[in-house]
């Protein structure tokens, strides 16, 4: 089967950009042709001024991207296209143009950016759902994104502009990884025809688990506001006597490692953005996974490598964690934001090991039998197939 796989990167590389790519290898992997169309946010870094004026009709409708992919079409002639994130380069341009040109369309879905400027269902401090359902002034006002009135009023024009000349109508598929995020595209108007649940995965067959083992508590992921980094940090403010490493790049990463520096919180190291067997060694030597998001996670990959290495994960109780992070079996919710609820999850269990060692044996049989490419290209392949041939 030929698959149009199409991403655009951002500009710090985030739990999207990993999935894309490895889809890309699941794909092939697997024997099928895919030609990888990708755009990446740091392009724009360098861009004059006369392309800075034009980004933004280009947001809204990408004619560089309408004219690549009529070329790559007509060359590689794909079955299907299956696509991850598109803003803001490729822009909603690619769903008009493959519906004109007869190709079918996946839509992998890992944030909520077709129901919220911003993509994550989360402004000042808090969740919130106001343009859900088509309402996208709602981010202009608030300043939903990167707190700007201009940025924001882009991407509600674009999206608004796009859903109201039926852009979902255009996409034959949605994958969504689990059955809330299912629910909210059903909430946002789409048929559960269109809807498919595939979750994450993750090749376990070099990954040696660790069970029991380990002496300090992790997070990883990026470091952005809605991930419940404060919550994090405050919480072992007050716990002093645990090792907590922060791994991830992103805009908090500076005023992160500024507080921990005037506070002389020296129980807590900010590493950086870390890969291949140096982020390894650092889940595989940790206790336990934090994971304090405050918004709707879709399915992150980091959950994934804690179990595969036989590490339970203390996950808000908001949004996807619950479905993911089993709560007493894979590990333990505590309330999201709740600081003091955070502090005696990790005490109750950073103090019984036999309890680290349990859950750490449940979450490896977890990902052995649910999570696996194995499992996951079988899935892909038969939605793709039904999408092909409907």
């Amino acid at each position: 089967m030929n698959i149009l796989l199409a991403h655009n990167f951002y500009k710090f590389f985030a739990g999207e950009d990993s999935i894309a790519l490895r889809e890309k290898g699941l794909l092939e992997g697997n024997g099928e042709q895919v030609y990888f169309y990708s755009k990446d946010n740091k392009e724009t870094d360098s861009y004059n001024l006369p392309k800075k004026i034009n980004f933004f009709a280009q947001t809204i409708f990408s004619t560089t991207t309408k004219r690549e992919l009529k070329t790559i079409i007509k060359d590689f002639k794909p079955d299907v296209a299956y696509t991850h994130n598109i803003f803001p380069l490729i822009s909603p341009s690619i769903f008009h143009t493959l519906h004109a040109e007869s190709i079918p369309c996946i839509q992998n879905v890992q944030d909520y950016r077709w129901l919220c400027p911003n993509g994550v269902f989360y402004i000042n401090d808090k969740i919130c759902e106001k343009c859900k359902n088509g309402a996208f002034w709602n981010a202009v006002r608030h300043r939903c994104f990167r707190d700007s009135f201009l940025l924001s009023g882009l991407y509600a024009t674009t999206i608004g502009t796009n859903r109201l000349s039926g852009i979902f109508k255009k996409v034959d598929a949605f994958l969504c990884t689990t059955e809330f995020n299912k629910q909210k595209l059903m909430e946002a108007g789409i048929e559960e025809k269109r809807l498919f649940i595939k979750p994450n995965y993750l090749d376990i067959s070099s990954i040696e688990p660790s069970i029991g083992k380990g002496g300090h508590i992790i997070f990883m992921g990026r470091l952005s506001q809605e991930k419940g980094l404060w919550t994090l940090i405050k919480a072992f403010e007050k716990i002093k006597d645990l090792q907590l490493k922060i791994v991830g790049t992103g805009p908090l990463e500076q005023p992160l490692r500024k507080y921990t520096k005037e506070k002389n919180l020296h129980n807590i190291s900010i590493e950086g953005f870390k890969q291949g067997d140096e982020k390894n060694n650092l889940i595989k030597n940790a206790l336990l996974m934090v994971f304090p998001s405050e918004w709707y996670e879709h399915f992150p990959i980091v959950l994934l490598e804690a179990f595969a290495f036989g590490k339970p994960v203390i996950a808000s109780d908001i949004g996807n964690m619950p479905l993911i992070v089993e709560n007493g079996k894979s590990g333990l919710h505590f309330r999201a934001g709740d600081i003091n609820d955070l502090i005696d999850k990790i005490r109750t269990l950073s103090q019984d090991h036999s309890e680290i060692s349990r859950m750490g044996e449940y979450a490896r049989k977890k990902i052995e039998t649910h999570y696996t490419p194995e499992i996951n290209y079988k899935i892909l392949k038969s939605i793709f197939q039904k999408v092909a041939h409907s």
